[in-house]
């Protein structure tokens, strides 16, 4: 099946047209954030990759700003961006 592949049927799936990495222009501005960086650099390839999709997903250019914001300031803080956690609940609040 493999070797049967055509380039035309290459990347056709949604999650290989998923970006693995920040654009570079992106990746600067997390950069020049040290403790956001180096947060960054210790998070799984997943996280990465789930993190950078839900920056460069959006429309909008305001918007995907305003995401880059949002997760150079949560990698500064060394939590992880608000889409990709879990709330816990308690027993109390259920």
């Amino acid at each position: 099946a493999f070797e049967a592949r055509t380039p035309e049927r290459t990347g056709t799936y949604s999650y290989e047209n998923h970006p693995a990495d920040l654009p570079p222009e992106y990746a600067a501005r997390l950069r020049a954030e040290n403790r956001a960086w180096t947060w960054w650099e210790a998070q799984t390839p997943s996280y990465r990759r789930a993190a950078t999709w839900w920056v460069v997903s959006a429309t909008q250019k305001s918007t995907r700003d305003r995401r880059l914001q949002q997760l150079i300031a949560d990698c500064a803080a060394g939590r992880p961006i608000k889409p990709l956690t879990y709330e816990r609940k308690t027993i109390a609040a259920l």
